[in-house]
């Protein structure tokens, strides 16, 4: 009996709709690469240059201080 449904599933439906998927997946990331900043682009392009990734808009938090060390 599962070979009965089995031979009569048609796959062809789930061709397309993975096709659509990646089809709404490829143009969401270019609509979003496209409208990224020039400040984050140039942020995400120097990456492989420096190790340090800098942060445009540094926090409290985000600078370190030597309060609370010990030598």
């Amino acid at each position: 009996m599962l070979k009965d449904v089995v031979s009569w599933l048609d796959y062809s439906f789930f061709d397309e709709v993975a096709l659509l998927i990646f089809a709404a997946c490829f143009i969401g990331i270019v609509v979003w690469a496209l409208t990224l900043k020039r400040e984050t682009t140039h942020r995400f392009g120097s990456i492989p240059l420096t190790d340090d990734v800098v942060d445009p808009k540094p926090t409290r938090n985000s600078t370190s201080t030597s309060e609370g060390r010990s030598n």
